[in-house]
C-alpha cells in the first residue's frame, strides 16, 4: 500500500506512541476515517506493530452497549486509537457515552495506551507536525507558575472571571503516549485544571467555539457566581448555538451548570476550525468546561461541554504573563 502525504501519521505512529515491535494496536473508526486508518495502519506494521481495526457504520450508531468481542480486543490491545466521526446532526452522541468510556478505561485498566483523536481530518495535520519537546517545556513552566495560584482572565470583549487553583492538581498534554497507562488527545498542547468551584465568579464572553456545536458566528456572555451559571445572552446578535448550549447545561443540572475545567491552549500549530479536540489547543486561547471535572474537581457528570475564548489577558497572582493572546518575554 502505498500512502502519500502521511508524515503526521508516522510522527502520531512512531513520536506520540512510540509502537513497538510486536505491540497490538486496535483502530476504532468509521467510513469517514478510512483513509486515515489507513496511514495509521501502515505505519503501525511499518515500524513493527500488528494492527486491527474495528469498523462502525453509521447505520448502527449511536453505539450503546460495547460487544464482548470487543472488549476483549481492548483488555488485550497495547494500543487503542479512536477516530470514530463526532460531528452529526442524526447521531445522539450522548447516548456512545458509556460506549467511549469503555474505549479508554478499559485498556487503561490492563496498562493499555489510549489515542484519542474523535473527528480527526486533514485541518489537524498542522496540528501534529509540531515540535512536541517545545510544546512540553512550556506547559511544564505554565505548571509550575499556576500551581495554587489565583488566576483573573479578561478580554476585550468583556470577558473577567477570577478564581483560585489552590490544592487542585495542574494537568498537561504534550502528545506523550509512550508508557503503560498513558491517555492523551491528538492534536495535543494544553494545560488544564479544575478551578475552586466556589471561588469562580465573573464573566466570559465566548467567542471562539462550544465544544459539539461548533464554531460560533456571534459573541455570548455568561455570567457565573460560585462557579455556577446565573445568567446566558447574546452581546448583539443571537447565536443559535446559544439555545443548544442552554439544553446541554439542562441536561445533568447542577453539574452542567458548574465550570468543571479550565484549559490554555499551547499549540503553535493549531487553528479554530469548530472542533474542540483542536480548537482547545490554539495557542493564545483559553477554555473553560462546563460539566465534569475528570476528577480533578468536585463536578462529576457524564457531560463536558468546552467554550473557547479568543485573545485572553491572563493574570496569575495580579501578574500578567499574558496579553491578548500573546505570552508575554517574561512570564
Amino acid at each position: 500500500m502505498k500512502v502519500k502525504n502521511s508524515n503526521y501519521a508516522a510522527i502520531i505512529v512512531k513520536d506520540c506512541l512510540s509502537i513497538k515491535h510486536d505491540e497490538e494496536v486496535v483502530i476504532v473508526t468509521d467510513k469517514n476515517k478510512l483513509k486515515i486508518t489507513e496511514d495509521l495502519a501502515y505505519f503501525v506494521k511499518k515500524f513493527g506493530g500488528k494492527v486491527s481495526v474495528f469498523y462502525i457504520p453509521e447505520k448502527i450508531r449511536p453505539i450503546e452497549k460495547i460487544t464482548e468481542i470487543h472488549a476483549i480486543s481492548l483488555i488485550s490491545a497495547d494500543v487503542v486509537i479512536y477516530i470514530l466521526e463526532m460531528d452529526s446532526d442524526e447521531i445522539d452522541l450522548s447516548k456512545e457515552i458509556i460506549f467511549r468510556d469503555y474505549l479508554f478505561t478499559l485498556p487503561l485498566q490492563y496498562k493499555g495506551r489510549v489515542c484519542m483523536m474523535p473527528g480527526f481530518s486533514d485541518q489537524m495535520i498542522d496540528a501534529v507536525t509540531v515540535d512536541y519537546s517545545l510544546i512540553k517545556e512550556k506547559c511544564q513552566h505554565l505548571q509550575d507558575i499556576l500551581i495554587d495560584k489565583k488566576i483573573r482572565i479578561e478580554t476585550d470583549l468583556g470577558t473577567d472571571i477570577e478564581f483560585s487553583l489552590q490544592g487542585r492538581k495542574i494537568e498537561i498534554e504534550t502528545g506523550d503516549i509512550t508508557k503503560p497507562g498513558n491517555f492523551g488527545n491528538i492534536p495535543a498542547g494544553e494545560i488544564f485544571s479544575a478551578p475552586v468551584e466556589d471561588t469562580i465568579n465573573g464573566k466570559i464572553v465566548v467567542d471562539g467555539s462550544i465544544g459539539g456545536l461548533g464554531k460560533i458566528k456571534y459573541p455570548f456572555y455568561i455570567e457565573l457566581k460560585s462557579g455556577k451559571i446565573l445568567d446566558i445572552q447574546p452581546i448583539n446578535e443571537k447565536d443559535d448555538l446559544i439555545d443548544k448550549f442552554r439544553e446541554i447545561c439542562e441536561l445533568d443540572v447542577p453539574a452542567t451548570k458548574t465550570i468543571g475545567e479550565f484549559g490554555i491552549g499551547m499549540n503553535p500549530g493549531a487553528k479554530i476550525i469548530g472542533k474542540i479536540i483542536m480548537d482547545e489547543k490554539v495557542e493564545g486561547t483559553v477554555h473553560f468546561a462546563f460539566g465534569d471535572s475528570y476528577g480533578l474537581g468536585k463536578s462529576h457528570s457524564k457531560f463536558h461541554t468546552d467554550l473557547l475564548i479568543n485573545n485572553p489577558s491572563i493574570f496569575v497572582d495580579d501578574k500578567c504573563i499574558m496579553k491578548r493572546g500573546k505570552f508575554l518575554d517574561n512570564y
